[in-house]
């Protein structure tokens, strides 16, 4: 006489379920350097008071870049809104393509805009392999006065 019982088939689904949570628990949610990040630590971007001409022009702000060392690539996507909260525009720099850290610039017009304060936002992305990893870093707060 055998003293195994048979698995019935809640058993089975709970088993399932619990193996199931111990492989999410258990899976790697980090990056490789084993700690959580923040995107913060990866990459800022830096810009003063200034005045907001007529017509269109070129208004520069700086970055620096300071990806994790086991980063094959690495991107920062930048985006500039007005105190509407309208993007007024956009910009980017790419491992390979720029410097670690350097001068970028938007180029926007005073008829699309209005004075105020300006929010410059950042997405810093980065690759391992063929994993990614991305989010946003601190925003930039600055003002523009009228000219």
């Amino acid at each position: 006489m055998s003293t195994h019982q048979p698995i019935t088939r809640p058993m089975l689904a709970l088993a399932v379920a619990l193996i199931g949570a111990l492989v999410i628990t258990l899976a790697p949610s980090v990056p490789a350097a084993g700690k959580a990040r923040t995107m913060a630590e990866f990459a800022q971007t830096f810009r003063g008071n200034g005045t907001l001409h007529e017509g269109c022009r070129n208004y520069r702000y700086k970055y620096k870049i300071n990806p994790p060392e086991d980063a094959d690539t690495w991107a920062l996507e930048t985006f500039l809104t007005d105190r509407r909260g309208v993007t007024i525009a956009s910009g980017g720099v790419l491992k390979g393509a720029a410097k670690k850290k350097g001068k970028e610039r938007f180029r926007f017009c005073r008829e699309n805009t209005v004075p105020g304060k300006f929010k410059l936002r950042g997405k810093f992305t980065y690759k391992v392999g063929f994993d990614t990893f991305d989010g946003w870093i601190e925003p930039t707060y600055f003002r523009l006065k009228a000219s």
